[in-house]
């Protein structure tokens, strides 16, 4: 059984959500999830523990058929950041435009058209109910804000995901229901390695969930997951725990502590982006970096937004900005946006000794940075003649 570390619970400044009949923080029962007033600010515990439903049989997909002629096509196109959570409002307005479609599926035809062994997964996989249908199941509200902090499109409010109109996002939903949340987990692995082996340009995987694993079984097979994921050259952005200052060096919290070049792992900073949030968990031996995961805007189930905090709104902000560095320069590897964005972080004292860098997210410098990674194209080379005119141009 998955034991989660010790939950704060509502910090008593915030509006603390009820949950909801079906499992989703923050909806009174038997409501549709109505748009919050944006003043109001929720607590949002990091999910974790057992999906709660049936465990379906699955079998993990088979590798895509080979091209008849010529070598593997690389993915093209905007870079695409996966949002492992629960589920997610596909049809909101400021989404529009945000998702992944698989160009092998064919929408509403119950028919798995590709062969990948998911019906109808047009924008992304519900790991734990199957099929395509990003918006059932539990933690609706969580799975929507997060994917909203990644490339919702601006309010007119300047409330804009950190990747908005420059990266896609492929759902993985569902990962509250059905199975334990590392089954799930291995599951959406083996289907986003697979997807990116029949060209979605992947390059981010978000992780806002968690718990604690003793058991060192559990904690192999969190690693082997998230190293199959750095095979694939995928960076892995995941959220501490929100543990009121707990200091998780030397704790088992997963999937945040791998030790792995492709991952890092987010505290979360205060809305004034000056102190550590006090909700927020630390441990500079496992945690990379700090961002705003304190009263941020982002997408509502319905059609609108809500302030939530959590370490779950700090990871995804992170997942945004190394999209953006993807966008600059596809030439570089999970490795590589995971040095930029530690390299470029911006000191702040009360991070001293609480994650590695010291420092919290500067988008801005994290942009120049990958600027200043892209080769600048070299000038034409002037062809000369080998008949008489050659002769006459040295000559000149």
């Amino acid at each position: 059984m998955i034991r989660s570390l010790p939950s704060p619970g509502p910090r008593p400044a915030a509006s603390t959500p009820t949950s909801a009949g079906d499992g989703r923080p923050g909806a009174p029962e038997g409501s549709e999830a109505p748009e919050r007033p944006l003043p109001l600010d929720a607590f949002v515990p990091r999910p974790g523990g057992d999906g709660g439903n049936a465990c379906l049989p699955w079998t993990p997909p088979a590798p895509p058929p080979p091209p008849v002629t010529g070598p593997a096509v690389p993915p093209s196109g905007p870079p695409v950041v996966v949002v492992m959570d629960g589920a997610m409002d596909e049809k909101h307005q400021a989404l529009a435009g945000a998702w992944w479609t698989n160009a092998g599926e064919i929408a509403g035809d119950g028919i798995d058209n590709d062969g990948n062994g998911v019906v109808d997964d047009v924008h992304g996989f519900n790991v734990g109910l199957g099929g395509g249908d990003l918006s059932a199941g539990a933690s609706l509200e969580h799975g929507t804000h997060v994917a909203g902090i990644v490339a919702a499109k601006d309010d007119g409010r300047g409330h804009a995901g950190v990747a908005a109109g420059q990266a896609l996002v492929m759902g993985v939903g569902g990962m509250y229901d059905g199975c334990d949340l590392l089954t799930n987990f291995e599951r959406a692995v083996d289907y986003v390695v697979d997807m990116k082996g029949r060209g979605a340009n992947v390059r981010v995987v978000n992780a806002s969930f968690g718990g604690a694993y003793p058991d060192p079984a559990a904690q192999a097979r969190w690693k082997a997951a998230v190293e199959k994921l750095a095979a694939a050259d995928i960076l892995f952005c995941a959220a501490t725990d929100n543990g009121s200052g707990n200091n998780l060096n030397g704790r088992p919290d997963l999937p945040g502590n791998p030790g792995l070049p492709n991952e890092i792992t987010v505290a979360a900073m205060d809305r004034a982006n000056d102190k550590l949030a006090p909700f927020s968990s630390y441990g500079d031996q496992v945690i990379q970096i700090a961002a705003v995961g304190e009263n941020v805007v982002s997408t509502a189930p319905g059609g609108g937004r809500q302030r939530m905090s959590g370490t779950s709104m700090a990871t995804p902000t992170v997942a945004g900005a190394a999209a953006l560095a993807f966008g600059i320069n596809p030439a570089l590897t999970a490795a590589q946006v995971r040095d930029l964005i530690l390299q470029t972080a911006r000191q702040d004292p009360d991070l001293a000794g609480k994650v590695s860098t010291g420092g919290k997210l500067d988008v801005a410098a994290l942009v120049e940075a990958a600027k200043r990674t892209v080769k600048p194209a070299a000038p034409p080379v002037q062809e000369w003649g080998w008949g008489w005119d050659w002769f006459e141009q040295l000559a000149a």
